[in-house]
Formats: structure tokens, sequence, C-alpha cells
């Protein structure tokens, strides 16, 4: 077992895996059509994504959609102010006097379907209960919620495209906790807008410990489509059990959840996460194996170099040989200097793809031989305008 107190800070790891994927271009469709980076289902099921939708995600999350009382505007535009709202707003100026009130509208709120002022008073009365200094806020809220309201909160926070005011969202659903998880965790598998299902993902890592029991059970669900988001949430949030659920889904049968368990290793791990990462550099699918090469690199899994030399020496597919070559410079092994010259240098027989032959030169860089430093000085006159520039970048020159 990995122990998590020990790991170092992998925030730029993180950060430079997400870069990487956001960087490279899509794969055959008949692999995974977006194998880099976040995509539609791994933040909800899609009508627009690369993969197919789920259509039995909000079955098996026993999702009741409510057709009737959809909501009627976004927190962009906000509505003319409902009796509720202005009873809150005078409760929060001080009126403290007008909670029965407050309590008796919301009833004829939930009775009239109006769902939008329940959720808008349950957002506004939790902010301003702050974390703990204000209960009597936090308790008037409290006395408001139901799994219906917290619905539609969830869904207010998926339309509001100002970011200052999602994050207060995030913060919203960080207090009220578990039961804002579960309704976000619904609205993931529930919704057909693409933002909406990222801000739901998004919202999930930022309530960190609140949303960890959800999020648990999603990676323990039978719904792959669940457990696929979970390990990925895992990935970025860590805590007790996130080694054990991300290795226990390395296996899973479904490529696209292995390939998001082999990815979460990368921000998890340590030398034995790469072992597993390593283990998987055979796998049938090749977005998987793409995923364990990438996690190989970032952790410098220095089994695997002979593994990528021999993959690199392949492979004619210029999107895998990216992944590749970044894997061998982060190892940094002179031994590889050889095969990453090949995807470097443009010859009368070869000339690989520009942005192939600009990681390469990066691989390069990275290890440093003088053979290497050699190559790169000599593509600083390259004729291809992208490549000189890039490397001129490399190399920090003007």
């Amino acid at each position: 077992m990995l122990d998590l107190e020990q790991r170092p800070d992998l925030t730029g790891l993180a950060r430079s895996i997400d870069e990487l994927f956001a960087s490279l271009p899509e794969v055959a469709p008949e692999q995974f059509s977006e194998p880099w980076g976040l995509d539609d289902e791994e933040i909800g099921a899609s009508t627009e994504a690369p993969f197919a939708a789920d259509p039995d995600a909000a079955e098996a999350l026993g999702v009741e959609t409510d057709q009737e009382a959809a909501p009627t505007a976004s927190d962009d535009e906000e509505p003319e102010p409902t009796e509720l709202d202005l009873a809150v707003a005078a409760w929060l100026d001080g009126e403290r006097h007008r909670d029965d009130e407050i309590r008796a509208l919301g009833a004829e709120c939930l009775k009239n379907r109006d769902l939008d002022s329940l959720a808008r008073a349950v957002r506004d009365l939790v902010w301003a209960s702050g974390d703990g200094e204000d209960p009597a806020a936090y308790g008037l809220a409290a006395s408001l919620m139901s799994p219906v309201v917290l619905t539609r909160l969830v869904t207010h926070m998926g339309h509001e495209r100002v970011e200052e005011r999602r994050t207060e969202y995030f913060e919203v659903c960080r207090r009220i906790g578990p039961d804002a998880a579960a309704a976000i965790r619904d609205d993931l598998g529930d919704s057909t807008d693409r933002l909406a299902r990222r801000i739901c993902y998004s919202a999930l890592i930022a309530m960190g410990d609140a949303s960890r029991s959800v999020v648990e059970e999603m990676a323990e669900s039978d719904n792959r489509f669940l457990v696929r988001n979970a390990v990925g949430i895992l990935g970025e949030t860590g805590g007790p059990r996130a080694i054990e659920l991300v290795t226990g889904s390395l296996a899973h049968p479904d490529g696209r959840v292995r390939r998001e368990a082999v990815l979460a290793l990368a921000k998890l791990g340590d030398a034995d996460a790469g072992q597993l990462a390593y283990g998987l550099l055979d796998d049938p699918q090749a977005a998987v194996r793409i995923a364990a090469v990438v996690t190989c690199g970032e952790l410098r899994v220095e089994r695997a170099l002979k593994t990528l030399i021999s993959m690199l020496d392949a492979t004619s597919d210029p999107d895998e040989a990216l992944p590749i070559l970044h894997a061998l410079g982060r190892l940094g092994d002179p031994s590889a200097v050889t095969a990453i010259e090949k995807h470097a240098v443009a010859t009368l027989f070869s000339r690989p793809r520009t942005d192939v032959r600009v990681m390469a030169y990066r691989a390069l860089a990275a290890i440093g031989t003088p053979h290497a430093r050699r190559l790169l000085n000599k593509a600083v006159t390259d004729k291809d305008p992208a490549v000189k520039a890039g490397v001129k970048q490399i190399l920090h020159m003007r």
C-alpha cells in the first residue's frame, strides 16, 4: 500500500500531464477519439461527446428528472425577486424575526414547484452563514433544503457562467456537504450540457473532504461511467482510499476506466504506482497504453526505458510518438538519444511531423548529452520555421 502522507507535492506534475494531453491531437476513431485530458464522458454523459453517452446513467443513479419544473433563468439573469427572495434579503439585513414567515413561504414555493426561489434562498443563506460563523443562517437554510431543492441548486450552479460566482457555489456545496455532493453526482450523470458537466466535475473536486464519501461510492459503483468520473476526481483530490480505489480500477473491463486510473496514478503515486503503470504498457487498448507511457514518464519508471524505446522505434503514428518522446525526455536516459533523433531530424527519406520534431528536441534537451546538444544547435537554423522557433524557445534564445 502506498503511503499518501509521504508522497511528494505533485501539483506541478498534474498540471504538466493536463497540459500535455491538451496539446496532443486526436487518435483514430476506432480507438478513443479524444484520449487527452478531460473529455465529455469523464465529466458527464454527453450528446456531443466523442464517446457515446451512457443511456443507463440516470437510471443507474436512480435519478428522477423533473420535466415540469425546469429552471426559469440562469443566475446570469436573476429574475424579479419573489416574496421568498425579499423575505430572505430582509432576514439577512437584520429582520431575524421573520424565520417562520420564510419557512411558510418556502413550503408554499415547494407546493407550487417554485424550486428556483428555494434554490436561491438556500444559496444566499448558506453563503451568508460563513464557515460556521452564523449557525442561525445555516439552520434556516437547512429547513428549506430537500433533495429536489439541492438538485435545482446544482442546476443553477451548472448554468452559472461567471467564474467567481461558480466558486461561491462550490463553497456553498462544500458547506452543505454529502447531500450536495449526491445532487452534483446525479446532475453529472443526467445533464446534457457540456459546461454544466464540467462544472459538476470541478465542484466535486473543489469540495474536497465534503464530497469524498460520495466520490468513493461512485468509484465502487457497477456503473463504469460513475467509476471513471470518480477515478479522475480521486486523482485530483487524493484521500486515504484514493490509491486503493484507483488501483482497483486498473483491471476494469472498460478501457476508458483503465486509462483514467493509470493517469490518476501519475498524480497520486510513488515508485510502486509507477510499477503498476508499467504493467499496462502492453494493454490491448491503445489509449490505455499511451496513458501508461505518460505515467511511466511522469513517475520516472526506469524499468520502462527499454519498452518505451522499442515502442518509439516501432511506431509510425505521430500521435503515439508524441507522448513516448515526452516520457523519454522525463526519464532523461542517454541510451534513448538515437531513437529520439530519428523523430527530430528531417532527412531525404523521413520528415516527421512538425509537432513531433519539436517534442523530440525537447526530449533531447532534457537528456542533454553532447550529441543531443549538437542536434539542438543545428536545429536553430532548421528550414521549418516552426521547428526553428520551437528549438529557440527550448534553448531560451530570441
